[in-house]
């Protein structure tokens, strides 16, 4: 066994949270702001202004974008100060979605959370509404664009106005955007220290799902450790529900966790829903594994109305049922709050 295997886990067991206090074995502090480049000249509010309306940031001259000019916005959160770093979620919309209709959607609502709890939400823009994040989807997988790249570049851009803190990046989506979480967990491990997605999997060949029939993404092997919650219901008509066993199955081996698992602490279990997480993983700084199931669940954002659909009525009748207890944005912001590096 490797060091972490070591006697210290087993004097956890029983300790409630399992998490150590984190104060006390994190690295050095450091964020954007002591980065070359910094401007640090954006306050509260939503980039641009009106974002809402469907308007967006351009990046160009990204690396394997095949020339193409990429879109995001981003929200600051009230009460920002540029002294303070704040954490930063990137929001990922599904195949066929858009930042508004996604993050936005009244059930999402990244945005909202971020006031309450002070992180900035970043909202990058599919190509073709779609990303390449392997087996899956659409028009950026075809045009095998480098989409993990993308979201470095946007992440750089974004870091130069506000002032982020590098313990603290998160990626959290639906469907292609939790494709997508996973692609950034699996080849952007040294800027993201955890992921939460919702109705998707690993893009490997091996794993698989998706619509894609090739997939660029050959193996996933983080550089980092990197934690993980995993959302999924069990009659999830488009993703099969199948493929979160395989998918966590690799993050708890590169993160050195061990194979067995214990309901959560953080996440809970309730009403269709039960969360379990893998035991033995590093305490300090502290990584989680965690899936979560839901009981008759379909291909939804659970917590609201049309799934995250931004779809109402019409989008609840192609993906399926929400949960009578589980509500994503809450429970994902619970499992980020606890996670920095």
């Amino acid at each position: 066994g490797s060091a972490s295997d070591g006697g210290d886990s087993a004097g956890d067991d029983g300790s409630g949270s399992g998490r150590a206090d984190a104060s006390s074995c994190e690295g050095v502090a450091s964020s954007t702001a002591g980065q070359p480049g910094y401007l640090g000249d954006w306050t509260a509010g939503d980039y641009p202004s009106n974002f809402s309306g469907g308007n967006y940031l351009t990046i160009s001259g990204v690396t394997g974008q095949m020339g193409n000019a990429r879109q995001y916005a981003v929200h600051v959160p009230m009460g920002y100060k540029a002294g303070t770093p704040v954490p930063a979620l990137f929001c990922i919309h599904g195949l066929g979605q858009n930042p508004v209709m996604f993050c936005l959607d009244t059930g999402v609502a990244w945005p909202t959370k971020a006031d309450q709890e002070g992180f900035v939400v970043i909202m990058p823009n599919g190509y073709m509404n779609s990303w390449n994040a392997g087996t899956c989807c659409g028009g950026a997988v075809s045009a095998g664009l480098d989409d993990v790249s993308l979201m470095r570049a946007i992440f750089a851009e974004v870091g130069k106005h506000v002032n982020i803190d590098l313990r603290r990046v998160y990626a959290t989506g639906l469907s292609n955007g939790a494709y997508m979480s996973y692609r950034l967990a699996c080849e952007a491990s040294d800027l993201f220290v955890a992921v939460a997605p919702s109705a998707g999997a690993i893009g490997t060949a091996a794993i698989g799902g998706g619509t894609g029939t090739t997939t660029d993404m050959t193996t996933c092997a983080p550089t980092h450790k990197v934690s993980v919650l995993d959302i999924h219901g069990t009659s999830d008509p488009l993703i099969p529900y199948s493929l979160q066993k395989p998918t966590l199955a690799t993050l708890q081996a590169s993160d050195t966790c061990s194979a067995t698992t214990a309901p959560a602490t953080v996440e809970p279990s309730g009403g269709d829903t039960t969360c379990v997480t893998f035991a033995g993983c590093p305490t300090c700084p502290n990584v989680e594994v965690t899936g979560c199931s839901i009981m008759g669940g379909g291909h939804c954002w659970f917590g609201s109305s049309d799934c995250g659909t931004g779809g109402g009525a019409i989008g609840m009748a192609v993906v399926g049922n929400d949960s009578n207890f589980m509500k994503n944005t809450d429970t994902i912001w619970a499992f980020f709050s606890g996670i920095s590096r």
